[in-house]
């Protein structure tokens, strides 16, 4: 982690449906930094992450975010809560993987090699290499989480944002994933992980958020 700023939100405020589900959030994140965010269920947790990148519209407020070298544009990886993949028409783990490349330029023809040897590396590195060819709805929900998050990585990004990503995960899968995006701080990537377990995220986030509407209150940690 360095002093240079990845994220830098001022006054967020966030209304939908004629309801405020956000208020007057300011926070600055430092790159390769592991900030958890938690707090209570409908305190708009979820809801800031999809401003932070873009689905949401805030009301008010800005969101900016910094690549790593000035020439650079941001590039911010996201891994939803849930992820609909059609069951009807499965697609393979390495597929799911693939599809994270597609904002980058076309998947296939002349980037066709790369693309895969990319996928392979990063699912190799997540320690899913073995469920390459499986049905994506085969996987156990820990592989599923860690083909999302491979798919995220695909594009090198210099930020991570992840949503209950070990929703329904046991406890060692959990303190895997977790170990994994640890290790990813550790290079450099900005981490911003939602969670419910705040054990879970003390153990790992260097700072912890805690959002209720507001930004109620945040610590740093000494992991």
């Amino acid at each position: 982690m360095n002093d240079k700023v990845a994220l830098d939100v001022k006054n967020l405020n966030l209304d939908l449906g004629g309801k405020c589900v956000l208020a007057n959030i300011s926070l600055s994140v430092r790159q390769g930094e592991f900030l958890g965010v938690v707090g209570p269920n409908g305190g708009g947790k979820t809801s800031f992450l999809r401003a932070l990148v873009g689905i949401l519209k805030p009301t008010k407020g800005t969101i900016s975010w910094y690549a790593t070298a000035p020439e650079e544009q941001p590039i911010v990886g996201y891994v939803p809560q849930s992820a609909y993949i059609n069951q009807s028409n499965p697609f393979s783990a390495l597929q799911i993987v693939v599809q994270g490349a597609a904002q980058s330029g076309p998947v296939f023809g002349k980037n066709r090699r790369q693309t895969i040897e990319r996928a392979k590396a990063l699912m190799k590195f997540l320690g899913i290499e073995r469920q390459i060819a499986t049905c994506y709805v085969n996987l156990s929900g820990g592989e599923q989480r860690r083909c999302l998050l491979a798919r995220a990585l695909m594009r090198s990004p210099s930020a991570v944002l992840l949503d209950e990503p070990t929703t329904g995960v046991d406890q060692y899968g959990h303190s895997r994933f977790c170990n994994i995006l640890n290790d990813l701080s550790k290079e450099g990537v900005t981490i911003i992980l939602v969670s419910h377990d705040i054990p879970v995220v003390s153990r790992f986030s260097k700072r912890i958020a805690y959002i209720n509407k507001d930004l109620s209150w945040e610590e740093y940690l000494s992991n």
